[in-house]
């Protein structure tokens, strides 16, 4: 049975791009009808803090973005359910509503009968700021209870109630979420452990030395990293997993594994839709797909890179953000540019600052002529580690790695998206950590 509604604006996800485009909208437009359908069943929410919550640090009622009353008031119709098909030409969509079990566990109980019906509904624009999705490594026994993914608030929730008890906890992966869920789940008392398949961690962020200088850290600190190895089987019993096999043939025992072997556009309910993706949906300046009146925006959209001058997919919450508003303002008429994003992360591992932006990773090559300078201060007990790399590009910083502070952040971020031409002298000031003096007002050509 399918049930066919009518909308003017249509919301596809419930992330910060999600949110920020229906409070723009409504900036612009008070009264036209607004429908947002979550995949999650939850109200948009703080997704970087699921981490926190899982460690205990934040409770669960600092996590949504805006009440429940905020929506009503706003009259943002908001509905649990899973889109499957986008037809753009027709300008319609098909969703299915969550099951009951699955709308329970969000706290967004409804009708039952509700999850026996498919509904269309058609719109007059639509904003695709659907996410992404983890990806799934092929590995037997993937499946296994106790085998996670920390993507959502409901997967927060679950693996904190499996670590509830449980000794040793492993983690597939070195990239940010691998960490952070480390820090939480050591937080919470278990012994972790990383497999992390490449030579250092944290491989999408930093460089080889900064990478090294963190581990040493976290090692310090009682996390374990097992680097240039990968798990080959995951075993369990009727309790769930117990043990994996690593590459290499090596055994380890563990009640829980969380999985971070990268996250991809979701995307999939778009096929056949008509509108141009290529790893992620792409957009023009004004975060307009090929199909008029049919937008992207967040971790699902390709848009500009301000410093490789090419569509790329930047996933982070302040990128997210501010395409979500840009969109939003633009689907209920506006005419505003997306000026580009940057890759840009910051966070901290038990109170060590780590951030980079931009180029900060990469190496000097003849496909990419950069001029790189680091200083390094030694690692002691007593000391926290301090490093700091410049990436210089035609003149322009175009990147950095800072470790150990961040007092810096905030003016060597605005130097990159400014794009602002240093002389020679300037160039070693900066090098020499001196930010007072007054940086060029033109931009590098």
């Amino acid at each position: 049975m399918i049930k066919v509604t009518r909308t003017k604006y249509a919301i596809i996800g419930s992330g910060p791009a999600a949110f920020y485009a229906a409070r723009a909208l409504r900036k612009r437009d008070p009264g036209g009808k607004l429908v947002m359908i979550g995949a999650e069943g939850y109200l948009p929410y703080y997704r970087p803090l699921i981490s926190y919550y899982l460690a205990g640090w934040v409770p669960l009622a600092r996590l949504p973005i805006a009440k429940a009353e905020y929506y009503r008031r706003e009259k943002i119709e908001f509905r649990s359910g899973t889109v499957t098909a986008v037809q753009g030409q027709e300008k319609t969509l098909t969703y299915r509503p969550l099951l009951p079990e699955e709308q329970e566990a969000a706290g967004t109980a409804g009708p039952a009968a509700a999850a026996r019906r498919t509904f269309e509904l058609q719109f007059d624009k639509l904003l695709i700021a659907s996410g992404g999705t983890p990806a799934k490594p092929d590995i037997p026994g993937i499946n296994t209870p106790g085998v996670y993914f920390l993507r959502t608030l409901s997967d927060a929730i679950k693996i904190a109630a499996r670590a509830e008890g449980r000794k040793k906890a492993l983690l597939l992966g070195g990239g940010l979420v691998s960490l952070k869920a480390a820090c939480a789940l050591h937080k919470l008392g278990l012994e972790t452990t990383l497999a992390v398949a490449s030579s250092r961690i944290l491989s999408q962020m930093l460089d080889s030395k900064g990478a090294a200088m963190v581990n040493a850290y976290l090692a310090e600190k009682g996390l374990q990293t097992i680097l240039q190895n990968d798990v080959a089987a995951i075993h369990g019993n009727s309790t769930g997993v117990t043990g994996v096999t690593l590459a290499d043939g090596r055994e380890l025992k563990t009640d829980l594994i969380v999985v971070g072997k990268g996250v991809r556009p979701s995307t999939t309910f778009l096929q056949g839709s008509g509108i141009a993706e290529k790893e992620g949906v792409i957009t023009d300046e004004l975060l307009q797909t090929n199909l008029p009146g049919i937008f992207a925006a967040g971790d699902v959209a390709l848009s500009k890179d301000i410093v490789l001058h090419e569509p790329v997919n930047n996933a982070l919450w302040p990128n997210a953000t501010a395409q979500g508003e840009i969109a939003g303002a633009n689907m209920s008429g506006g005419h505003l540019c997306y000026q580009g994003s940057l890759r840009l992360n910051a966070t901290e591992f038990f109170g060590l600052p780590v951030i980079a932006a931009g180029l900060g990773r990469m190496q000097n090559s003849q496909d990419m002529p950069l001029e790189i300078y680091e200083t390094q201060c030694p690692v002691h007990s007593q000391q926290e580690p301090h490093f700091l790399r410049l990436v210089f590009q035609k003149n322009c910083l175009a990147g950095y790695v800072a470790i150990g502070e961040n007092n810096k952040a905030g003016i060597l971020t605005n130097l990159i998206t400014g794009r602002y031409p240093l002389s020679p002298q300037q160039k070693e000031r900066l090098i020499n950590g001196d930010l007072t003096f007054p940086f060029l007002t033109a931009k590098a050509p």
